[in-house]
């Protein structure tokens, strides 16, 4: 558990960067309270049952005012602290859950009264009732009393007055230790949502330039990251030993605009969990070291925030040839299982040391990301880069 504490403190001190970030700015604050419903979603076929899961969540944020040079460039976002707190729809089994997530809100008027909203939101789970071999065996879902937690919503806002507004819509909260402690089917709890927001100061219209200048060069970037993750099945076997993954990648990135920075690359991984279950199992006689790593092509896209960005690629495998074998050697032609062997894609959360809309090259960066393989999370990592 003391690797788990680690990405917990991680996490938070994301979070807490980007916050000073708004905290910092002279703008309307404002407090929420909104009352979130629903069911979380079977995703396999031996399952907790599960009733309607009600979340309360308590919002405090203000909007980003325009004292940075990308603030413009999402028309002037609000960013927030979100305390979610509720039951799962079992309490016997799945217990309750609390999370402290960081969120931005993007905002788009539709008239004097009505603003649609996205609002994308990251940051840490608490599970009071994660699985236990004795005394909780039914909880498959979460194997850890920590997890990463992640929620996005879309939301409709009515303004009442210049204090005063609700709004309703819906979102998902998702929760997984990517894999670390099993089991770790993980929640995904889709939900309907109504809401009631004060807004300390009234809302007012911002606007700013957007100075940045437009850099149409090609630039490149490596990162070196380790990941765990504990081998076997989602649900099985549990409280395995805990494998480290080494991984390294080359990417070729362009600014698309000031605030989004596409890349391809290559991506590749050795895993030593890996190499264990080969040489345990007698898969092969030879190249075991190389068998056991994996080589992927990438195509993906961070949004910057200033000295933080929000990293999404996806791509595929063109060497993973253990996967392959272990299918064909239990002959599983389950085309989703095939193609679980072909695709993969990461979620990341990284922080530049200088402005990254600003200063393009000689920028080192630390991040955290989540590898999934067709969805599935497969490990989480933690790693250092370079853009020149």
């Amino acid at each position: 558990m003391r690797y788990s504490f680690k990405r917990v403190i991680l996490f938070v001190f994301l979070g807490c960067g980007l916050f000073s970030d708004a905290q910092s700015l002279k703008q309307p604050s404002f407090v929420e309270y909104s009352l979130n419903a629903g069911r979380i979603v079977k995703n396999y076929p031996v399952f907790p049952a599960r009733k309607l899961a009600v979340i309360n969540s308590f919002v405090i944020g203000s909007r980003l005012s325009g004292n940075k040079s990308w603030h413009p460039y999402y028309n002037f976002p609000n960013a927030s602290f979100e305390l979610a707190y509720g039951n799962l729809g079992n309490k016997k089994v799945l217990g309750n859950f609390s999370a402290l997530l960081y969120r931005f809100e993007f905002s788009y008027k539709l008239n004097n009264k009505f603003y649609a909203e996205i609002s994308p939101a990251f940051g840490v789970a608490y599970f009071n009732k994660p699985y236990h071999a004795i005394n909780n065996p039914e909880n498959t879902l979460v194997g850890s009393a920590f997890t990463f937690s992640a929620a996005a919503r879309l939301n409709l806002r009515y303004y009442i007055n210049p204090f005063w507004s609700v709004s309703a819509g819906a979102g998902v909260y998702h929760c997984s230790n990517s894999h670390y402690q099993l089991p770790n089917l993980g929640i995904n709890l889709p939900f309907a949502s109504a809401g009631l927001r004060y807004h300390i100061r009234p809302l007012n219209f911002l606007f700013g330039s957007r100075s940045i200048e437009k850099d149409s060069t090609y630039h490149f970037q490596v990162r070196l990251a380790v990941g765990h993750n504990e081998q076997g099945a989602s649900t099985f076997p549990v409280n395995g030993p805990k494998y480290p993954i080494y991984l390294g990648a080359f990417y070729v990135t362009r600014y698309l605009t000031p605030v989004n920075k596409f890349h391809v690359g290559i991506e590749g991984w050795y895993n030593s969990g890996l190499y264990d279950f080969i040489t345990s199992q007698r898969y092969y006689y030879n190249k075991e070291h190389l068998r056991s790593s994996s080589l992927q092509a990438v195509v993906g896209n961070e949004f910057l925030f200033g000295h933080f960005s929000m990293l999404i690629n996806g791509g595929i495998y063109f060497y993973n040839p253990v996967y392959h074998e272990k299918l064909r050697r239990e002959n599983d032609k389950d085309f989703k299982k095939q193609l679980k062997g072909w695709i993969t894609a990461r979620l990341g959360f990284q922080y530049y040391l200088k402005d990254a809309t600003i200063y393009h090259k000689n920028n080192f960066y630390a991040g955290v990301y989540i590898k999934t393989n067709l969805g599935q999370a497969d490990f989480l990592e933690t790693g250092i880069g370079y853009a020149f």
